[in-house]
């Protein structure tokens, strides 16, 4: 398969900078190209790509690790987070947004590359593929600690995590879960240690008979 493809979207995130909020509003395009000939499979594949940007990076509060307010509102609120590994600059949200988008498409499909601009972005429209020199800023060699150092950072893994926080039997691993018949194939000690933690995954279509 060779056909390439475009899609639009958008999703709402606050952003912190400096200890304070900003609404935003990220616009996104995204090319793609399928490596599958089967059908069924192109769609839950792309569903699951739509559910990443239109639930699961939607409504979320956006950040970087060591923003101190960041941390007050982790402990003190119920928000989703997106937590960066530099300040919520358009070209880190781009990369972050190129490379999760592929981890969790599982080589079905290749995103070519993301457009991004915001509505806190002074009309610049930042592009990401895979030679570009922004996915270094994204190199995060310490992100976690010697126990879990094997890990890759969320933006990554295949799971639906937009942070990473560890516990005593593993690290977060997502407040969804992707429903698919097709299991994502993931590192075993990924397997061993991740989990789900304080709730039940909301399954989201991407492999999920959508009649059920």
């Amino acid at each position: 398969m060779s056909n390439k493809f475009s899609w639009k979207t958008k999703f709402k995130s606050i952003i912190i900078v400096d200890g304070e909020l900003f609404g935003n509003e990220y616009s996104v395009k995204i090319s793609l190209t399928p490596h599958t000939a089967n059908l069924k499979e192109q769609t839950e594949y792309f569903d699951r790509l739509k559910n990443l940007f239109e639930l699961v990076f939607a409504n979320t509060i956006t950040t970087w690790r060591e923003e101190k307010l960041y941390k007050v509102l982790k402990k003190s609120s119920n928000n989703r987070f997106i937590e960066l590994p530099k300040p919520p600059y358009d070209q880190i949200m781009a990369s972050v947004c190129f490379c999760k988008a592929n981890a969790i498409l599982d080589s079905k499909m290749t995103i070519n590359f993301v457009e991004l601009s915001s509505w806190q972005g002074d009309g610049i429209t930042y592009t990401v593929d895979k030679d570009s020199k922004e996915l270094i800023l994204l190199d995060a060699p310490d992100w976690f600690s010697d126990k879990y150092s094997n890990f890759d950072p969320w933006w990554l893994r295949p799971d639906t995590a937009t942070y990473d926080e560890e516990f005593d039997k593993g690290i977060y691993t997502g407040h969804f879960s992707w429903g698919t018949s097709n299991k994502i194939p993931v590192d075993n000690k990924h397997e061993d240690h991740a989990k789900i933690f304080k709730f039940d995954p909301k399954v989201l279509n991407g492999g999920k008979d959508k009649d059920k």
